[in-house]
């Protein structure tokens, strides 16, 4: 049965504020954060939603803002753009993901969406020894993160499957790739168009990545899973068998030939499984996106 009353923990940021609205037009939907959500950058006002003053490192403060929920998207966090020290990660990402779970399960709710992170495998850290073993990357790859922010993605997607597996609460982990909002646009374009930068230039657009949240909330018939949110494309203008050797400083791995013709800019990332069990898909082009909203793609560098 899909649920009708969804709660957004952290709803009042940069993201949050787009899952409330596409969330909103389904469920009704309470938003609990430290503080209500404001008018954003582009001056659209906040979804007009509940809001209860909620502090994810307070169980109490959690138990009450999930009471007669019957789901709940976790997306209160210490993000990795705010540099924090290493031990205000794993305290607040990991803790306020445990209250929430324990809270809800309490609670009895249905659902339990995370929002872990594409850091949950190891490989945002861009390590010399710690490089993608296939392409496209998919669920199966191996974790081997070591950054504070990247573990404590991991030890929240490890507590999720363990009150999936003694509760029977569905647990859903969504590991979303670098979003890319409006009003960051100017500012990720001018980092990817570095011509030293060492990336795996992966993305994905904020309303396809509140989608997939709503996805996530009405998917049934899942226990536990955990699903990469990725654009289809990357936000390299290149073909991504053409930059991928230089830019990483090794060979390209395994890799499937039929994908990489069809789709020569094919991200590094795969949402095959997102795509398949959640219903889902993303609808963001890069070069469209930049064209769009005024930023030309860069002169091709000198090989």
């Amino acid at each position: 049965m899909s649920p009708k009353k969804v709660v957004v923990t952290g709803g009042s940021g940069r993201v949050g504020r787009y899952v409330l609205d596409e969330l909103a037009r389904a469920f009704e939907v309470r938003n609990a954060d430290l503080a209500p959500a404001e008018i954003g950058p582009n001056g659209r006002p906040p979804a007009d939603v509940e809001y209860v003053p909620t502090d994810v490192m307070d169980l109490d403060s959690v138990r009450a803002a999930l009471k007669g929920a019957d789901a709940v998207v976790h997306l209160a966090a210490i993000d990795y753009d705010w540099q924090a020290a290493p031990e205000k990660y794993i305290r607040v990402n990991t803790l306020g993901t445990w209250n929430v779970l324990q809270a809800a399960e309490e609670n009895g709710l249905e659902k339990v969406v995370l929002c872990s992170s594409i850091s949950a495998c190891g490989l945002s850290e861009m390590r010399p020894e710690w490089t993608p073993e296939y392409l496209q990357v998919d669920e199966a790859h191996e974790l081997r993160p070591v950054q504070a922010y990247s573990l404590s993605k991991q030890l929240m997607e490890n507590m999720g499957q363990a009150v999936a597996r003694g509760s029977g609460m569905s647990v859903i982990c969504l590991r979303p790739l670098a979003v890319v909002l409006p009003e960051t646009l100017g500012e990720f374009t001018e980092f990817i168009d570095n011509p030293e930068l060492r990336w795996l230039f992966y993305y994905i657009e904020a309303s396809d990545l509140a989608r997939a949240f709503g996805a996530a909330v009405e998917a049934e018939g899942i226990g536990f899973d955990t699903f990469f949110i990725s654009a289809d494309d990357t936000c390299h203008p290149e073909p991504t068998l053409d930059w991928y050797p230089r830019v990483v400083g090794e060979p390209v791995p395994a890799h499937y030939d039929a994908l990489f013709a069809a789709n020569p800019r094919a991200s590094v990332f795969s949402s095959a499984r997102a795509k398949e069990k959640l219903g889902w898909a993303p609808t963001s082009n890069f070069p469209s996106l930049r064209a769009a909203n005024g930023y030309p793609l860069p002169e091709p560098a000198a090989h």
